[in-house]
């Protein structure tokens, strides 16, 4: 098939997926250079509205997983400006014609590629990355989006199997029509990693990721806290990375030397790093649909402490790859915490377990893109 995936992320899931779908297919990958959170692409260093994958430096290094010279990145522009957002489109509709693919994936619902939205919409797969809007963040205009592509693209893919009753259910969806897959390693971390030696000694624990009130942040720095307090393991540090406001006061916790706020952007290269030093990932969500968290801790495999929300209970197996727990629980995360810390074999255990599991196994990308492609021969 000639697939067209068009995508405002760049270097996250979408390289390796493509990376695998381009083992059987002819694939054509465009993508937005607008928030630099999305896709870590600099948007002042392109010169055209459209660049091909070959004249923008960034991407170089990633030529083993996305073909660049069949790779579109797009200068692009906030929806506010609506005028300009349409012509663009319509630039990249004209690239589109050309190429004339069999089918679509498309992964947002921005106005980007609203013209061929229109125009191709009946061989178009939804990528829908989150089936429910997340705490917090259930905004008008993502509501609105949301809705019209939503009835617009009748065939769409979920990233979970959880939730998939659930959406169908809320949307009144048919069956027939909602497909899902998984993600899988995020690959390109490892092409970003610098550093070449764990620290020896520490039990590093990792947050990192957009700051937002659904992440749980406080449950897991009062766990932290309370572990301190008994002062039993004095090689133990906590680090929160990421950009956005915290919802509640973060001083008290930032005045223990064993805790690390880095409330900034976190390029690839330095959350590689991170991850490559850290012992083990935590996500103490309150809610959830899948996560990239935990698929790039996995890259470097490292084991991962989630709650049981959305889709993380398929991504991470309890005691085989991690520990689920209940969300909002303070209690629970530092048991997990200590049960690892206490029990050094069970971490080379799941590390184990992960590179059997979707390096290899039945969570790697091609099996994932299996699923893309059964879903994609329903439409062409």
């Amino acid at each position: 098939m000639k697939i067209a995936f068009l995508s405002i992320f760049a270097l996250d899931a979408n390289m390796s997926l493509i990376h695998a779908l381009r083992k059987k297919n002819d694939v054509y990958f465009f993508t937005e250079a607008l928030y630099e959170i999305y896709n870590f692409l600099d948007k002042n260093k392109l010169t055209k509205t459209i660049s091909k994958g070959t004249e923008v430096d960034q991407l170089e290094r990633f030529r083993d997983l996305i073909d660049l010279d069949k790779t579109f990145v797009i200068r692009g522009t906030r929806n506010s400006n609506i005028i300009k957002k349409l012509f663009i489109s319509y630039q990249i509709h004209q690239y589109l014609k050309k190429i004339n693919p069999d089918v679509i994936i498309i992964d947002n619902n921005m106005l980007t590629y609203f013209v061929s939205t229109l125009a191709f919409r009946k061989k178009m797969l939804l990528l829908v990355h989150d089936p429910f809007l997340h705490s917090g963040e259930n905004f008008f205009i993502d509501r609105v989006l949301r809705k019209i592509h939503f009835s617009l693209i009748r065939q769409k893919m979920l990233l979970n199997e959880n939730q998939k009753k659930e959406f169908i259910a809320h949307y009144n969806y048919n069956p027939k029509d909602i497909h899902t897959s998984f993600l899988s390693v995020y690959d390109f971390l490892k092409f970003c990693k610098t550093d070449e030696s764990v620290e020896s000694g520490n039990f590093n624990i990792l947050f990192f990721g957009r700051i937002s009130p659904y992440k749980g942040i406080k449950f897991l720095l009062d766990a932290f806290v309370e572990i301190l307090s008994t002062k039993k393991y004095p090689n133990m540090t906590l680090t929160i990375a990421g950009s956005g406001n915290f919802d509640f006061e973060i001083e008290p916790y930032s005045q223990h030397p064993e805790i690390k706020i880095l409330n900034e952007y976190i390029y690839p290269e330095n959350l590689a790093n991170l991850i490559f030093n850290s012992s083990v990932v935590v996500c103490p969500y309150i809610d959830a649909t899948q996560s990239g968290v935990v698929m790039s801790a996995y890259a470097f495999k490292k084991p991962v402490i989630a709650t049981n929300v959305g889709g993380l209970p398929e991504m991470v197996k309890d005691q085989l790859t991690g520990i689920i727990i209940e969300p909002k629980n303070s209690e629970a995360i530092k048991n997990a915490i200590l049960e690892l810390y206490n029990n050094s074999y069970i971490l080379e255990t799941m590390s184990q377990n992960i590179e059997k599991l979707y390096f290899s196994g039945e969570k790697s990308w091609t099996s994932s893109a299996n699923r893309f492609i059964e879903a994609l021969e329903n439409i062409k």
